[in-house]
C-alpha cells in the first residue's frame, strides 16, 4: 500500500483494473490486413479509468468516501495519475506500487458506428502480483464494488468482504476470463445488488437455467439493475414481505453524444450514490441515468464527471420531465 494512513469511515471500496486509457477513433472498421486511420488528435492523450476507478472517482466528487483497491506501476506520478486521484479526493491508502512494472494501460478503438475493441496490457494488474488483502482495509466499509479484474484480486476482495459482512455490488461487464462459471455464481448468489445490461442478462439467465434473472432473490441479491441503452434502464427489488417491486425508465437527455467509454460505470456510481443516500429504488436509477449522461458528454471515463450540486441539479429536472411521483427521496 502507498504508506497513507488508514482514514475514518470509507463508504465504499472498489475493485478491479486501472487502465491509462487512450482513445482512439478510427474512419473506417478495423480489419486484418486494411490500413485504419485515425480521425482524433488525441488519441496520445492518457485519460485516466479502469471500471473500479471510474466508480470511485465519481463517488469521491459525490461526497462519497472511496477507495479503489488497486496496483500502479512505478509511472503512476510521472503520467499524473496520483496527483489525479489526490485532487478528485480518491482516497488511496489501499493502492499498492509495483517498483518493477508500468500502470496497466489501455487502447480503446471506436469505429464510426460507436462499437468498440479494447486492447489491454495488464502490467501492474497482473494476476501474478495478486495476495492476501490487509483485513483492516473491510472495517467500517458500508459497500464493496467489484468489477472487471484478476480473478485472485477479486476472489481475495470478495472472500474478505465476505468475511467482514461488507455488502457486495457486483457489476459483470460480460468478461469471462475475470468471472469464470465457478466464480461468476458464487458473485452473484453473494452480491446485495447486481448490475449487467440485456446482454449479460439474458446470458446468465440461460448459462445457469434459471427461469428469469429474479431466481437470484432467493441468495443474498436485493436489488438487481438493468440497463437498456437507449431503452434507459429498469430494476427489481426484493421487499421486506418477501415480493418484487419493478420499476423502470428512460434515459436522461444528452446535449452531445462524444464518448461512450465510461458511461456504464457511471451508471452504476449514480445509483450506488442514491443507495446509499437513502433514494428510492426509481430515483437511484434516475441518478445512474444522470450521471451517464454528464460522462457521455466528455471524452474520456472520468472527465465529464460532475459534482454533488451539479449531479442533483439535473436529476431534479430530469426527474420532474418523468413526471415522477413527488414525495421524500431520502
Amino acid at each position: 500500500m502507498t504508506g497513507d494512513s488508514l482514514p475514518i469511515a470509507t463508504e465504499v471500496l472498489t475493485s478491479g483494473y486501472v487502465s491509462m486509457d487512450h482513445m482512439v477513433r478510427v474512419k473506417t472498421p478495423v480489419r486484418v490486413g486494411y490500413t485504419s486511420l485515425i480521425s482524433n488528435a488525441s488519441c496520445n492523450t492518457i485519460n485516466y479509468g479502469g471500471c473500479s476507478v471510474n466508480i470511485a472517482y465519481a463517488l469521491a466528487q459525490l461526497s462519497v468516501a472511496a477507495a479503489p483497491v488497486l496496483r500502479v506501476g512505478n509511472d503512476w506520478e510521472n503520467n499524473g495519475f496520483r496527483a489525479f486521484l489526490e485532487k478528485g479526493n480518491v482516497r488511496t491508502y489501499a493502492i499498492e506500487v509495483i517498483p518493477s512494472e508500468i500502470t496497466s494501460l489501455s487502447y480503446m478503438v471506436e469505429d464510426p458506428e460507436g462499437q468498440h475493441i479494447c486492447l489491454f496490457y495488464p502490467g501492474s494488474m497482473d494476476a501474478c502480483y495478486a495476495h492476501k488483502l490487509p483485513e483492516k482495509l473491510f472495517e467500517g466499509v458500508s459497500l464493496a464494488v467489484i468489477t472487471v479484474g484478476s480473478r485472485p484480486d477479486n476472489e481475495e476482495f470478495f472472500h474478505q468482504c465476505k468475511t467482514h459482512k461488507v455488502p457486495v455490488a457486483f457489476g459483470m461487464k460480460c468478461d469471462f476470463d475475470a468471472f469464470p462459471q465457478s466464480f461468476l455464481l458464487q458473485l452473484l448468489r453473494g452480491s446485495q445488488v447486481i448490475f449487467s445490461n440485456e446482454g449479460e442478462r439474458d446470458y446468465l439467465v440461460d448459462q445457469f437455467a434459471l427461469g428469469s434473472i429474479e431466481e437470484l432473490f432467493e441468495y443474498e441479491a436485493k436489488v438487481i439493475v438493468t440497463t437498456k441503452g437507449a431503452n434507459g434502464s429498469c430494476y427489481a427489488a426484493k421487499l421486506p414481505d418477501g415480493t418484487i417491486e419493478h420499476g423502470s425508465l428512460g434515459c436522461c437527455p444528452v446535449d452531445e453524444i462524444v464518448d461512450a467509454t465510461g458511461s456504464g460505470d457511471a451508471y452504476m456510481s449514480g445509483f450506488i450514490y442514491g443507495y446509499l443516500r437513502g433514494y428510492d429504488l426509481k430515483d437511484c436509477c434516475a441518478l445512474g441515468a444522470t450521471l451517464s449522461a454528464f460522462v457521455l458528454e466528455k471524452e474520456g471515463c472520468c472527465a465529464g464527471v460532475p459534482d454533488e450540486m451539479e449531479l442533483l441539479e439535473r436529476f431534479t429536472a430530469f426527474r420532474k420531465s418523468m413526471s415522477f411521483d413527488e414525495g421524500n427521496n431520502r
